[in-house]
């Protein structure tokens, strides 16, 4: 068997939140504003609670603070680091625009083009959290987030992503994958979908719904497609964008192996097919 990871990781460390706009991500206008700058000039330009910062109180922000926004940011398509560079894409510059006007009214012209961008990322990547699945892993994450959704009457929980659908690794398994997670709530035995995939990390640094939430927090692109998840402790599809994630849901991709980060991020890009100017 080829080597190389199977189960969706659990290695994203931060959200990324649109909505509402007074807990909207603090660190995503500096990232978005740097274009052309340097990983460090970034860093420093990053907000950060000083009493928390490496060394103690008066230090320098963590370095960790950058990876993590990268990381997340790049996920969707809105920047990468190049040549010691952090390049915007043309989705960063639009999502830029929108920080501070983006609205539960208005989010539909953006969310449109965003969901286009999303449904083009792949779980295989050139990225370093992407290159560590195995050569046959054909997972577009986003899409079939929104895909198991439609089909299991608009919603999905924590638990059954974490022991359904990230173990997915091709179309083929997804709707496998549904039919095992209806079975399991027509019975109400969650226990039919197999063990967990994503597990609290050692030494209480985060749990396993941390990480879970982060994929959703991509999915919804930050929280505008849909809502985080209720009281009810589901994630539900919202009927405003409902139409917008059964458009993109459609769009069939063919996963592709991309020779560097630049190529793959700037394709998510392209997949938005934004005008020149939303405004």
């Amino acid at each position: 068997m080829e080597k190389g990871e199977v189960e969706w990781g659990g290695s994203l460390h931060s959200t990324f939140r649109l909505l509402p706009l007074e807990r909207q991500s603090r660190n995503l206008r500096p990232f978005l504003e740097s274009h052309l700058f340097s990983p460090q000039q970034v860093l420093e330009r990053l907000p950060y609670d000083s009493s928390r910062a490496r060394g103690g109180q008066g230090q320098a922000p963590d370095p960790k603070r950058y990876r993590d926004g990268k990381q997340v940011f790049q996920t969707v398509g809105l920047l990468y680091e190049d040549a010691n560079e952090i390049h915007v894409t043309d989705l960063g510059a639009t999502t830029l625009r929108w920080l501070g006007l983006v609205n539960p009214a208005n989010r539909v012209v953006l969310v449109r083009h965003a969901a286009y961008a999303l449904a083009a990322c792949q779980l295989r990547n050139p990225t370093g959290a992407g290159r560590k699945y195995a050569p046959f892993v054909e997972v577009f994450p986003f899409a079939f987030i929104w895909k198991a959704m439609l089909a299991l009457d608009g919603w999905i929980s924590s638990e059954e992503l974490n022991r359904g659908l990230f173990r997915t690794t091709r179309q083929e398994d997804l709707e496998a994958c549904i039919g095992q997670i209806q079975l399991a709530r027509r019975t109400g035995d969650i226990e039919v979908l197999g063990p967990e995939t994503i597990f609290d990390s050692p030494g209480g640094r985060s749990t396993k719904n941390d990480r879970i939430i982060s994929w959703l927090s991509l999915a919804s692109f930050g929280w505008t497609l849909f809502n985080d998840k209720g009281t009810d402790g589901v994630y539900r599809l919202d009927p405003v964008t409902l139409p917008v994630v059964r458009d993109a849901s459609l769009i069939r991709h063919r996963h592709k192996d991309f020779d560097s980060v630049p190529d793959y991020v700037n394709h998510v890009s392209r997949c938005a097919a934004l005008p020149k100017d939303l405004r």
